[in-house]
């Protein structure tokens, strides 16, 4: 029986591990796992490169059930060289396989069915792709893009290769498709979501983002909550959960809030990579702890809402710009489906570059405004919809005529004028010089320095809706560098029922029966540092009310003071049209609330 009620945790066991590990090797890991973090199910790798033997595989099992724990299979599609000739035709990036090439193509096969006859469920760890480009996938690729042949190329291998081989071995199996945390590539090596959903019984999602700085990826860690959403948007009741791992993370911190973020997504399961790594571990033991916080928070959550960011499949552009956002405390819901058919009045979407991919982008929008909705636009979006020509021109009088704008003054304002103040930024940032024309389209946030400004934040009215263009620096991940002042008036700009009024890096997370919570980044620079948020919220509201799991109580029964914080708190202020609260966070330190 599970340790947590919210999910189950899993850990992932390689082949090579599989193949060689000792019973008496096997009873003592699961002895340190389940003191330390619990384990209520693995994933019993058959094959990577390697194929661990029935005999091997069977003991394990029996292993593993007699303590109590689930056992699925796993593949990964990874293979070396099948011989010289082999070598010497074609290179294969990560060792993944030719799908052109018949042997490989039965090395598969055999390798989907043996672990079907093994097991009623079994995972593809996220190497199912291709980049091969050998001379076998020339002639079959033809005149076609690589990522249109790929895309097709794997949608065959998981009908004919995988998915029929294993059912006719094992009619009930459960097929799982991991996904990768490289959504903006997908498309590119042929992973296919927006088909393959529809042919493989479950999808899985990989969630790791590890150091921010020494990786070769750069990942935005908000990601490991947005790529969850994303998944979950995409198969709605069969995103089977999240995996992460504890690579090149140089802080336990950088480790940890892996799982945090992906929990406060409401996952059903979390997958640990990989068993052979973290056995004798030092992060697994804060991990159980941690894990079973989260636990105990969840009971209180709601669905996860935010601000819809409409992503198609198999697009690219601006390549993770809401996760930047989202790391600054704007609450995103990624999604491959634009905003719904019903449109509340001021309901909101963001679109980025990558919604350029859709055709139809442009019709959607109008018909999004005309029924009262809010776009909200990067500059990306705008500037690939003017270059391409398709009629945004009708929406805002925003023009592009190449040039770029360095600013370190900025002048803010409401609609309403009721506040109007300038500040300064510690430093230059780099922008697109969008233009606009007075009255035609208004300015939010003006953006310069000494006598030449233009405008980072505007507004357009269309029909029964608004048109609001974001324009992001040249470097996304500069845009935290932006004064607190303009940060807030971004943030009120896309979610006005609740923000963030803050200069640091924290996320917010809300949910849909009137809970929130606050998550303080770690910085790879060591110049993280406690602050308080202020957090407004739209209307009346007559207290916080902390979200405590059982093992924080004590932290919090002391007096309320400049370091501490009581379980329930009254507003900062409050009036008719809202209500602020002022909350302290701390890095590496997540916290939530019920709106009273």
């Amino acid at each position: 029986m599970s340790r947590f009620s919210n999910f189950t945790v899993a850990i992932y066991c390689p082949a090579q591990w599989t193949a060689y590990v000792s019973e008496s090797e096997l009873v003592e890991q699961i002895v340190f796992f389940e003191k330390y973090v619990g384990v209520d199910k693995v994933y019993l790798e058959t094959f990577r490169s390697e194929t661990a033997s029935k005999e091997q595989v069977d003991r394990c099992k029996r292993i593993f059930a007699e303590h109590g724990v689930r056992v699925s299979g796993g593949i990964t599609t990874v293979t070396v060289d099948l011989d010289a000739e082999d070598r010497k035709q074609r290179r294969r990036l990560f060792n993944t396989f030719c799908y052109s090439n018949e042997a490989m193509r039965r090395l598969l096969k055999g390798k989907v069915e043996y672990t079907a006859s093994l097991f009623d469920e079994f995972i593809i760890d996220d190497f199912f792709f291709t980049q091969c480009t050998c001379a076998d996938c020339q002639r079959e690729k033809g005149s076609r893009l690589w990522a249109d042949f790929r895309l097709e190329k794997m949608r065959e291998i998981s009908e004919n290769l995988v998915i029929k081989p294993a059912k006719a071995v094992n009619p009930k199996v459960n097929i799982i498709i991991k996904y990768p945390n490289w959504r903006e590539s997908f498309q590119e090596t042929g992973y296919n979501p927006a088909i393959q959903k529809d042919m493989f019984d479950m999808v899985y999602t990989g969630t790791e983002t590890r150091h921010p700085v020494f990786t070769d990826q750069h990942l935005p860690r908000y990601l490991s909550y947005s790529l969850m959403r994303f998944m979950g948007n995409t198969a709605p009741g069969r995103n089977g959960g999240g995996w992460l791992d504890p690579y090149e993370c140089y802080s336990i911190d950088n480790y940890l809030e892996q799982a945090y973020l992906m929990a406060f997504s409401k996952p059903s399961e979390i997958t640990l990579f990989c068993w052979p790594s973290l056995f004798n571990n030092k992060v697994i033991t804060p991990m159980g702890f941690r894990l079973k916080q989260l636990d105990e928070i969840l009971n209180h959550l709601g669905k996860p809402v935010g601000i819809p960011v409409y992503l198609p499949h198999n697009s690219r552009g601006e390549d993770h710009l809401e996760d930047y956002l989202g790391m600054l405390g704007v609450p995103f819901d990624p999604s491959p489906v634009f905003a719904s058919e019903t449109v509340v009045q001021d309901q909101s979407v963001f679109l980025t570059a990558s919604a350029l991919y859709d055709r139809e982008i442009i019709a959607k929008i109008r018909d999004f405004l005309n029924n009262g909705g809010r776009v909200i636009a990067s500059s990306g979006f705008v500037l690939g919809a003017l270059d391409q020509g398709i009629g945004i021109e009708d929406f805002t009088s925003i023009r592009y005529h190449g040039r770029t704008i360095s600013v370190d003054e900025f002048h803010i304002s409401r609609l309403d004028h009721s506040r109007m103040f300038y500040t300064k930024s510690t430093e230059k940032i780099a922008f697109p010089l969008l233009e606009h024309r007075n009255n035609a389209t208004w300015s939010l946030v003006n953006a310069g320095s000494g006598d030449c400004h233009s405008s980072i934040l505007m507004r357009d009215t269309f029909g029964r809706g608004e048109f609001i263009t974001l324009v992001v620096p040249s470097l996304f991940s500069e845009i935290k560098k932006l004064p607190p002042e303009v940060l807030t008036r971004i943030r009120e700009e896309f979610h006005p029922d609740i923000f963030l009024e803050s200069g640091v890096q924290v996320s917010l997370f809300v949910y849909g029966n009137r809970t929130f919570g606050l998550y303080s980044y770690v910085s790879g620079d060591f110049s993280s540092r406690p602050a308080w948020v202020k957090v407004h919220i739209k209307g009346c509201a007559k207290a916080l009310s902390l979200i405590l799991p059982e093992t924080r109580e004590n932290i919090f029964s002391a007096p309320a003071g400049r370091d501490k914080q009581p379980s329930n708190m009254p507003p900062l202020y409050s009036n008719v049209r809202e209500t602020v609260f002022e909350l302290r966070t701390e890095p590496g330190e997540f916290a939530f609330y019920k709106i009273l």
